[in-house]
């Protein structure tokens, strides 16, 4: 008896101690990490529609690119400019730009990088700013780039090519 004593009170913290270092794992990774899949967010496009996120990708059956950005980013102005200066390598790809700037600011940045050109690029306000939470963005853009099956194959800090993107969706 009192061997079980001593050794309870020891098996108790050694529980505690092995489900606090789990949870304190999870909890350090970014959602998007623990839920590798394209978010269910809904997003308002600049003509006051909405779209889920996860829906655009299903649809065509393509690859999707999710690019959060500022549309006072210069660097998320080159990032668009390299897509749609290269769109005939990305058909194949779904892209969602998404921000948690103003519907005005975005609908400037559609304009002036001819985003509503392509069919492949759908951009949206996120209002109920999800996106940089989810994703625990520290710099812009941030580029996740999610296959076929709408699994995350990579993540981005800052500009990729063309050729990344293709190289990462082979």
């Amino acid at each position: 008896m009192k061997l079980l004593r001593n050794i309870l009170p020891i098996i108790f913290l050694s529980v505690v101690a092995m489900s606090a270092f789990s949870q304190s794992d999870s909890i350090a990774l970014p959602l998007h990490k623990q839920f590798p899949t394209v978010p269910a967010f809904k997003l308002m496009k600049a003509d006051s529609s909405f779209f889920l996120m996860n829906e655009v990708g299903k649809k065509k059956n393509k690859a999707t690119v999710v690019i959060v950005f500022s549309p006072t980013c210069g660097h998320c102005r080159q990032q668009a400019e390299e897509i749609t200066g290269n769109m005939k390598a990305l058909k194949d790809i779904n892209f969602i730009f998404g921000t948690a700037y103003p519907v005005d600011d975005m609908a400037v940045f559609i304009s002036n990088h001819g985003l509503d050109k392509f069919a492949n690029i759908t951009v949206g306000h996120d209002k109920a700013l999800m996106l940089s939470g989810f994703y625990k963005m520290r710099s812009l853009p941030g580029i996740f780039v999610y296959n076929k099956k709408g699994k995350l194959k990579a993540e981005f800090e800052t500009n990729v090519t063309t050729q990344m993107l293709l190289d990462v969706l082979k």
